[in-house]
């Protein structure tokens, strides 16, 4: 008989169920995540209107000043997202003690690149000179840089403890954080970027990144508050509650055994986000190329793909636990069937996006700005971004799979040709041989995501169907 056995917020799956029900259990995991990962981004979408609404220029302090940082960011991101892979197919395992010691590996790992992160954004002004960037919108896209690179470790520090509520049954703690904090950005943007009550001079794109920097590191604060606080109330089954002599080893060793087995899957995970990311930013430099109004208007509509993009990521992330908890039970069957879910899932969640942006793109561009010229594009790029979102999602949901799986180091050369032979020489065709200007930019983004979801499909039935090891 199908069944499933609960544990206070810890629910281990047994083998064999039927269709509808994985199914029913893919989407009821994924949700709350899919709430928290868009949580992420609307903050950014907040600065994004509110830099938006002080000036085209100030957006475009925000759009180039983020796009490296975006990058670093999401390579940890990628790199820590290891945490959910090992912890789901531990939890899967039923070794809940192994599930407390990747977490504390995975905390010691997310503050040194949070470190590291953080010293680059020094960098950032002579890196947008040596790109072509104009010198004035340098100098105040790398301000913005430096106050969002202040904000990262405590942004990976929450996806670590948030990654490790959710392969362990509680993924909706994280979205609850994450929409109380959303709530507060809104008014502290209003007043550090708008100067909304005349309590501080209006600061723009700074001030928006300002409130945002301060709330990502509240949400760690929370998260680890209640991890905290459940071990307590709970009698510590994951073994969270440790000596300050514990973690000085952990630190010392650098999470021994499992921060290697961290390292190992974290880093071609990493390195694909990387590269992924990498080609994004260089679009956005040869939108930069294109004049401050092309570039406001490709930030805004990248920003909107990337919204629907966190729901994408939120089932690849569920369809990475399903995944990685049926290896933890050596089912080669369940496996295949929680992968090839996530990516139906995922194609069908992206569909009310795709209505909404090929619908009223005018709308949403009026949303963001009120610069007429940058509205004008805005609409016909946004148009161009509906025809991508469902491609999009599938591809993020075949790599959820491939990495509950652990075969990461393929789709790390698989994602570098796509993005970096498909998607980058083509964006430069569209936009500059061609002439489509700022639409061909998000031609060449088509061009790299149907080239991704071709490697990668066929790539993921031969791994679900070898024997698990």
């Amino acid at each position: 008989m199908d069944r499933m056995t609960t544990t206070g917020d810890h629910t281990t799956e047994t083998a064999h169920v039927p269709l509808p029900v994985h199914i029913g259990r893919t989407v009821k995991l994924a949700l709350p995540i899919v709430v928290a990962r868009s949580a992420m981004l609307v903050m950014f979408m907040v600065d994004t209107a509110f830099a938006g609404f002080a000036g085209a220029r100030e957006l475009a302090y925000l759009g180039l000043g983020i796009a490296p940082q975006l990058t670093l960011m999401l390579i940890g991101i990628g790199m820590l997202t290891a945490t959910v892979v090992l912890v789901a197919q531990a939890f899967g395992a039923g070794d809940h003690l192994r599930c407390g010691r990747i977490l504390r590996a995975s905390i010691v790992h997310a503050v040194l690149i949070g470190i590291v992160t953080f010293a680059l954004s020094l960098l950032a002004e002579p890196f947008f000179l040596a790109t072509g960037q104009d010198p004035v919108i340098a100098a105040g896209a790398a301000k913005v840089t430096f106050v969002f690179a202040a904000g990262i470790p405590g942004l990976l520090l929450y996806i670590t403890s948030n990654q490790f509520l959710e392969a362990t049954g509680r993924p909706r703690i994280g979205m609850t954080v994450m929409i109380v904090v959303n709530l507060i950005n809104i008014p502290l943007n209003g007043i550090f970027a708008l100067g909304w009550g005349g309590l501080v001079a209006p600061a723009g794109a700074l001030g928006a990144v300002g409130a945002s920097t301060g709330l990502r590191w509240c949400a760690f604060a929370a998260v680890i508050f209640y991890t905290v606080a459940a071990a307590r109330r709970r009698d510590d089954p994951f073994g969270v509650l440790v000596t300050a002599a514990a973690w000085r080893r952990e630190i010392a060793v650098l999470g021994g055994d499992i921060g290697r087995r961290l390292r190992s899957l974290g880093l071609p995970m990493g390195m694909a986000q990387g590269v992924e990311s990498a080609a994004f930013a260089t679009v956005v430099l040869i939108a930069g190329w294109l004049g401050e109004t092309a570039l406001a208007a490709h930030q805004m509509t990248m920003m909107l793909l990337t919204f629907a993009f966190m729901t994408a990521i939120g089932v690849s992330g569920a369809t990475a636990i399903r995944v990685g908890r049926a290896v933890g039970r050596r089912d080669n069957e369940d496996v295949a069937r929680a992968g090839w879910i996530g990516i139906g899932v995922s194609a069908v969640f992206a569909l009310p996006y795709v209505a909404f942006y090929a619908g009223a793109p005018g709308v949403i561009a009026a949303a963001f700005v009120d610069d007429e010229a940058v509205i004008a594009i805005a609409t016909m790029t946004i148009r161009v971004a509906a025809l991508i979102l469902v491609f999009d999602a599938m591809m993020a949901a075949v790599l959820g799979g491939l990495r509950g799986l652990g075969d990461v180091w393929m789709a790390l050369v698989l994602q570098t040709c796509a993005f970096w032979i498909a998607m980058v020489p083509a964006s430069l065709i569209f936009a500059i041989e061609l002439g489509y200007g700022p639409v061909g930019l998000l031609f060449g983004v088509l061009a790299g995501i149907l080239a991704s979801l071709a490697l990668l499909l066929p790539r993921f039935r031969i791994v679900s169907r070898r024997p698990l090891q």
